[in-house]
């Protein structure tokens, strides 16, 4: 009769399995964040458009808005009075989703901590949305990728990013407090955040739901701007 395995052993098998199971996950992701969908639909003329942009920090994409269309005007959802270095003259507006923890401590790289990208990787955690007015039209750059948007294209991205937020008497949830600079702020979001359903993951979805150039699957940043390089 074989040997029961000791909780050392066990532990070694828990975590090779474990181990397996992550990488696996990460080369199945890899390999379709270069299936690209939607290549079909044709450009948008710049003259019947609603310009927006991609951009990327190398960890989180962002969604950025022009903060007034013929329809919606962000600032009724998104409240000036939330912001206190944000005024009327400012232009754009950004939205990104993710982890709440992650993204309220680790806004670049240097700030990455083993904690949080553990708990972010295996746990189903609490998720934030990321809110920022911007003063001026974005300058195009390879981090920063303007799209041309139909009316219905720029309708179907607008009610994505709206189901996104939790509401409360049908006004988005601030977070106080919690915000890098003085012109952006977190607000309470729907759905909770794994690996692989990060930030990322959530910009391609609404490119996806907008009908524009996208991954089959992208929780990577390289995986969503490199369809607009």
């Amino acid at each position: 009769m074989p040997a029961k395995p000791t909780i050392t052993q066990l532990l070694r098998r828990i975590l090779r399995a474990t181990g397996i199971a992550m990488l696996l996950t990460i080369v199945t992701a890899f390999i379709l964040s270069f299936v690209p969908v939607n290549t079909a639909v044709p450009p948008v003329p710049a003259q019947d458009s609603v310009q927006i942009y991609l951009t990327s920090n190398g960890i989180h994409t962002d969604l950025v808005l022009p903060v007034k269309t013929p329809y919606i005007d962000w600032r009724g959802k998104i409240p000036l009075e939330h912001f206190a270095g944000a005024d009327s003259s400012f232009t754009h507006i950004g939205f990104g989703w993710g982890d709440r923890a992650f993204y309220m401590q680790t806004p670049e790289w240097s700030d990455l901590t083993i904690e949080v990208a553990l708990d972010a990787v295996f746990w189903p955690s609490p998720s934030a949305m990321h809110v920022e007015y911007i003063r001026r039209p974005l300058r195009p750059t390879k981090h920063q990728r303007p799209i041309n948007l139909s009316q219905k294209q720029y309708q179907q991205l607008v009610t994505y990013i709206y189901s996104s937020f939790q509401s409360q008497n049908g006004h988005f949830m601030l977070i106080p407090g919690k915000g890098y600079s003085a012109t952006d702020n977190f607000y309470e979001a729907n759905e909770k955040f794994y690996f692989p359903k990060t930030c990322n993951y959530w910009v391609n979805n609404g490119l996806k739901a907008a009908d524009l150039k996208a991954a089959f699957f992208a929780p990577f940043p390289y995986a969503v701007m490199r369809h607009y390089r």
